[in-house]
């Protein structure tokens, strides 16, 4: 019969811990030790056990012995940072002495294997727990005064789905066309803090959905200024910026029989140099977390993951500002 804990008493004593940490420092450890230190798991974790324990599942999805929530979450975590699928992060998990130390397993603890972490993943895209715990951190970096609040960035990315059109398995997405290429998946929505370049809000639509039909979900018209391309721009919106006192930082967008001047040609490289920066986080998520495309069939998964990148790009902003 197969078993997934530990099962070795002389991994998990505090010699053989002390040891580890004194002598071995790669980045990968150094980084998750960081993580640990710097999220204030308690507080980021209240609301989302409150939710789950709403729900008739005894708190564990599986119905199996319930696993820590702290460790499901952190469980989220690697495997978006280091891009595993479930029976790899499972394998990993058995494996890396730094993953074991990162979800403080102990002694013949059980690790969450692989039926486990997609059944919570599934409870927390159903439950919109992904938007929850997103939010919930970021609450924990306007306590530190990492998210300004006075500019914002608008913008958005296509993520291709994981079927093809032709094979109809996953039946949520559909087509969008971007500079004459069809595309077939979704889309993820983001707004970005001026000067922290912190992911303040998160949307995730199908493909279909044009780019600035959410603009109104991810700014709040609190901020001194908006910046976004082109492609939000739109005369309505234009007068509720200058009726809120907020600066104007859309750019014009040219017509077949009204090109832009020579002056809204100007003003657009200079503020490109600011709605530019909104590029970084969809960069980082495809470079660095290999994010290059959905990894499951449906919209709910897909959105997690989405959100998953974006809480870990956030992670990643709280460490270099507080380090």
């Amino acid at each position: 019969m197969r078993s997934n804990k530990i099962n070795n008493a002389d991994l998990f004593t505090s010699a053989a811990n002390d040891k580890f940490n004194k002598h071995i420092k790669t980045q990968s450890k150094q980084a998750l030790e960081i993580i640990n230190a710097k999220i204030n798991w308690k507080k980021l974790l209240k609301p989302i056990q409150k939710a789950i324990s709403k729900q008739k599942e005894n708190n564990s999805p599986s119905g199996r012995r319930t696993i820590d929530l702290l460790v499901i979450v952190k469980c989220f975590i690697l495997q978006t940072i280091y891009n595993l699928s479930d029976p790899r992060l499972e394998e990993e998990i058995a494996d890396r002495r730094s993953f074991q130390i990162f979800l403080e397993l102990n002694t013949l603890d059980s690790i969450p294997d692989e039926t486990t972490i997609c059944r919570y993943r599934e409870m927390f895209a159903r439950l919109d727990l992904d938007k929850k715990l997103f939010y919930e951190f970021n609450n924990q970096l306007k306590s530190l005064n990492i998210i300004v609040g006075k500019g914002t960035i608008v913008d958005a990315t296509i993520k291709q789905a994981q079927a093809t059109s032709v094979s109809k398995r996953d039946k949520d997405a559909d087509f969008t066309k971007k500079r004459g290429k069809t595309y077939y998946g979704y889309k993820g929505h983001i707004a970005i803090d001026e000067d922290s370049e912190v992911i303040k809000t998160v949307e995730f639509t199908k493909a279909s959905i044009h780019d600035s039909s959410k603009f109104d979900q991810l700014v709040d018209y609190s901020e001194e200024a908006i910046f976004a391309d082109k492609g939000y721009a739109n005369e309505t919106r234009r007068k509720k910026l200058q009726r809120k006192n907020i600066f104007d930082g859309i750019l014009s967008k040219g017509y077949r029989n009204k090109p832009l001047n020579r002056s809204e040609i100007k003003l657009n490289k200079l503020l490109s140099t600011v709605r530019n920066k909104v590029e970084r986080p969809f960069a980082y998520m495809k470079q660095i977390l290999n994010y290059q495309r959905c990894s499951y069939y449906d919209f709910k998964r897909n959105r997690f993951e989405f959100i998953m990148a974006a809480w870990v790009y956030n992670i990643r902003k709280l460490i270099t500002a507080t380090t």
